[in-house]
């Protein structure tokens, strides 16, 4: 949980110093741009007792550009201090009785907000999914649980989450709408790059399509990747990066495996502004480009308009139409932020035969969902109807009930349970169902007030 302290509104004030001048009594910041070569940022942070992720180092020929980049991350690192710290080993009296025992100290691993994800948890599991090392468990009481021991910082669970609620340490979502505002080419590479060059960050992969965008709309990028253990997590950002770059050009990318040479520049119309999560920075993204929005599928056949899906999307990207005796369930790509929400509140989505329902396992649950949300290549800002059926009235008053097909699957369900289902029952709002269940129980006329109607 955050607090009035930490806040995205409150910025660090940074001290820019050579490496000659780093001395105790130089520095009134908690946060600090380090410009020299050969320095170690964890030893200049125990010395001058500083939160290392409040540290960067530029080298001695980095531009005034490069400078004022990182700067502007610091100002908004304002996670810094939440991040989580590394678990201590269980010390032995010699190394206590010689002083050489080494203090806690912060981790950049990524951590849960809370506040950002604001319950979506509660259907929500795209973190989880992301996470190719499962050190993320999505809890429907809890939130969002990290595993630190099992996390690697691949960044992989902050690209994918919609609305912001993961993040790095050292490099706040704010941090990249900020340094998207400021004009000029940018060289983006991560923390095992030994040059210290342009703005190091835990991992490329960390990067969403929506941050690619809005750091692209003020200038050329630059990113290069070392090559780790972890590069093979970079498919998709390669992907995408190529594809922006045909689209917008101005788009580089190094690594010892790739090598993607920018090509000429075109306008982008998207203004990079502050915002608060990134599915509010999607919604003002103006381009018509891939993979920023989402496209929903229905399977039709397997669908009993529910409603399930519509009443639970908190953007209300799906919404139910009633019109001319036909119920239909329509797509805004412009609202979808790509929770999955709709894809796992379904109750068709466990079935694996008709009339059964059963555990589905991982490797083919995607197989077996009846909604499907995918990143669209694309680009549809149209509302389009998903899927339709025949509007059912009440016989009696007229009101809308359901869609045939979803009266039909209640009357399934009433008769494998042992129950009986008459259509004159069935077809009939909730006020006129009790009438008409009294009036065969008790074999005499009566009349039923909607509740709290006091006439």
């Amino acid at each position: 949980m955050t607090s009035l302290f930490y806040s995205p509104l409150i910025k660090y004030r940074v001290d820019v110093l050579p490496s000659s001048e780093l001395k105790k009594e130089n520095i009134n910041t908690k946060a600090l741009v380090v410009i020299g070569d050969g320095i170690d940022r964890e030893k200049i942070s125990e010395d001058l007792e500083l939160n290392p992720l409040l540290v960067r180092i530029v080298g001695k020929d980095s531009s005034k550009e490069e400078v004022e980049y990182n700067k502007v991350v610091l100002e908004n690192a304002w996670l810094a201090d939440l991040a989580p710290v590394e678990e201590i080993k269980s010390i032995d009296r010699r190394s206590l009785l010689r002083g050489e025992v080494k203090k806690a100290k912060k981790v950049d691993k990524p951590i849960y907000l809370s506040e950002y994800c604001n319950g979506l948890y509660k259907a929500c599991n795209v973190c989880e999914f992301s996470c190719p090392y499962n050190a993320i468990k999505v809890d429907k009481k809890t939130g969002v649980n990290i595993d630190y021991i099992k996390c690697t910082s691949c960044g992989l669970c902050v690209a994918s989450c919609p609305v912001s609620a993961i993040q790095f340490p050292s490099l706040s979502q704010n941090s990249i709408f900020e340094l998207a505002k400021v004009k000029g080419e940018k060289r983006i590479t991560c923390y095992k790059n030994t040059k210290n060059r342009g703005v190091k960050i835990p991992c490329l992969a960390m990067l969403s399509e929506v941050d690619i965008v809005l750091l692209k709309s003020s200038g050329n990028l630059t990113f290069e990747c070392p090559g780790c253990e972890f590069q093979d997590n970079l498919k998709h950002f390669i992907e995408v990066i190529k594809e922006y770059n045909e689209r917008i050009g101005g788009i580089s990318f190094y690594s010892p495996s790739e090598k993607i040479e920018a090509k000429e520049t075109k306008e982008v119309n998207t203004t990079p502004q502050s915002f608060y999560n990134r599915a509010e920075a999607r919604r003002n993204i103006s381009d018509e480009l891939p993979y920023i929005l989402f496209d929903v599928s229905i399977d039709n056949n397997r669908c009993t308009l529910c409603e399930s899906c519509v009443n639970w999307c908190p953007t209300s990207a799906l919404k139910l139409r009633r019109n001319s005796g036909v119920e239909e369930i329509n797509f805004d790509p412009k609202r979808c932020i790509g929770c999955n929400v709709c894809v796992n509140v379904c109750p068709e989505s466990c079935k694996l035969e008709e009339g059964k329902t059963s555990e589905i396992p991982p490797n083919i649950a995607s197989l077996t969902k009846v909604i499907k949300v995918e990143k669209s290549k694309s680009v549809n800002k149209e509302v389009r109807k998903l899927v339709g059926d025949e509007l059912v009235r009440c016989r009696v008053c007229g009101a809308p009930i359901g869609s045939r097909k979803s009266l039909n699957h209640v009357k399934k369900i009433m008769i494998e349970k042992g129950a009986s289902c008459e259509d004159e029952w069935l077809e009939r709002c909730p006020k006129h169902r009790a009438e008409y269940a009294f009036q065969k129980q008790f074999s005499f006329n009566a009349r039923f007030k909607p509740r709290g109607d006091l006439r």
